[in-house]
């Protein structure tokens, strides 16, 4: 199992749009140009109407519409067919309603923004200056250079830096793809939080991620819960295959640290061996993980189960594996599926090419090992005790042959059907607890479209036509 650090970055989207509101002043507002100018009484209220080629200046701001109508009584402003360009921005919609006594800014219809570095496309966003929040009240897309952002509705509180996107919320670039019902940022801290069947794939790292929350920060600390939170690791060499499943998965990569740790309900599968656990530690530098709580572990046809369990990997493969106090390992035997255990205060298990080389339990060490005869038909078995160390050699994985030390006692009984369910005290054999392969997670929601959210409008349709000549 190979963890390397999952990205989050979310491409830099700029959500700061300084939408133009003019103020309640008269000078704030400039009229440059406007072919008709029309002032008439509708429904008793004083109504002045700037008409076709309307060019305004708010603020350092500068406004072309197709009209602009200014209720006065009312405070309220609407224009239409509108482009309003910024010092950062340009700013399309086919409708603007502003209210100058609140300084709060309606946008309808087909609304673009585009900043040097990114776009935006919505069809209701609502602005209020005096809040610092935009409000998205329709599917809004976020575009950059390396990929998009969508969401059915949102906002944008300026002052803290922060925005909620709400409903079937993706983003995907050429790195990395995350969905989630909804997902809270603050870029000034860059924190993350997603919630609701949260989907995240990291594909530079062969990293994927499935749960009902995902949290994320500057510290490099990500947090994943869930009934059945999964992290699904892919080796670089892409041999070996590893499932995580629990309750909790946190995960801490900076500098100086690369760790991982899976807490409730531990479920590990890979190629090489499958394990069950309340706590599962794992240390990305020294490629050692450690699992607690009584856990079990299989590889191949070897059961290990202790109340701890330490395992050293080296090229996705188990190289060591020890565990404490008073473990018991039981083989199956490939031919006779009988059950060799062993078992003593430690436990020492040494692996070659990805098989048990040899096993060694220290003190107190009690051994139970079927013989067969040269047919390799079941042959009786024989007990031991020794107050020492004893050595299990396997060749090819299966028991071989052992080695005693320090006062062994053992004896052999032959053949018989009353001895072949003998069993040490602390025996322990789970086949039915060990986890199958998980079915493999795949997105709820279909890819981004490529294709925008409507028709773009035409003074936007004009702005790029113009840019591509430039180019």
């Amino acid at each position: 199992m190979t963890h390397r650090k999952p990205r989050y970055h979310l491409f830099g989207l700029i959500l700061v749009f300084l939408i133009p509101v003019p103020a309640a002043a008269q000078n704030s507002v400039t009229i440059i140009d406007a072919d008709i100018l029309q002032t008439s009484i509708i429904d008793g209220q004083t109504v002045t109407r700037f008409l076709d080629n309307v060019i305004l200046s708010i603020d350092n701001r500068t406004m072309y519409a197709d009209s602009v109508y200014q209720f006065a009584a009312q405070n309220r402003i609407q224009a239409y067919n509108i482009q309003i360009e910024t010092e950062n921005e340009i700013i399309w919609a086919d409708t603007l309603y502003h209210n100058t006594f609140t300084d709060y800014s309606e946008l309808r219809g087909r609304v673009v923004v585009e900043s040097d570095n990114n776009r935006l496309f919505s069809q209701a966003m609502d602005v209020s200056m005096p809040r610092d929040i935009t409000f998205f009240l329709s599917p809004v897309r976020f575009e950059d250079d390396r990929g998009a952002l969508v969401a059915e509705s949102g906002l944008y509180y300026q002052q803290a830096d922060s925005a909620i996107f709400r409903g079937n919320v993706q983003l995907a670039d050429s790195t990395q793809y995350l969905e989630a019902d909804s997902l809270f940022m603050n870029r000034s801290t860059d924190l993350y939080e997603l919630f609701g069947r949260v989907y995240a794939q990291d594909f530079e790292d062969n990293v994927t991620f499935k749960g009902d929350y995902l949290y994320a920060d500057s510290s490099g600390y990500r947090l994943l819960t869930g009934n059945d939170a999964w992290l699904l690791d892919i080796s670089e060499s892409e041999a070996d295959t590893t499932h995580l499943l629990a309750k909790k998965i946190e995960l801490m990569e900076n500098d100086s640290v690369s760790t991982m740790d899976a807490f409730e309900n531990v479920r590990i599968w890979s190629n090489e061996f499958s394990a069950v656990g309340d706590t599962a530690n794992y240390d990305n530098s020294a490629e050692r993980f450690v699992l607690r709580s009584n856990p079990v572990l299989w590889q191949k046809n070897i059961q290990l189960t202790g109340p701890v369990i330490e395992v050293e990997m080296e090229d996705d493969d188990i190289r060591f594996l020890s565990s404490h106090p008073r473990p018991i390992a039981v083989q199956e035997d490939s031919l006779t599926r009988r059950l060799h255990q062993m078992t003593g205060d430690t436990l020492h298990a040494h692996f070659e090419d990805g098989s048990v080389e040899r096993i060694i339990v220290f003190n107190n060490s009690e051994i139970i090992f079927h013989i067969k005869d040269e047919n390799e038909e079941p042959d009786g078995l024989i007990e031991l005790i020794a107050n020492g160390s004893s050595t299990l050699f396997f060749r090819d994985g299966e028991f071989d042959f052992f080695k005693a030390e320090e006062n062994p006692d053992g004896s052999w009984l032959p053949e018989d059907p009353a001895n072949v369910d003998r069993k040490l005290s602390n025996f322990r054999w789970d086949p039915g607890l060990k986890p199958y392969r998980p079915m493999l997670q795949l997105p709820r929601l279909p890819q981004i479209p490529d294709e925008p959210l409507f028709e773009f409008p035409p003074r936007y349709e004009r702005y790029l036509s113009e840019a591509e000549d430039e180019d």
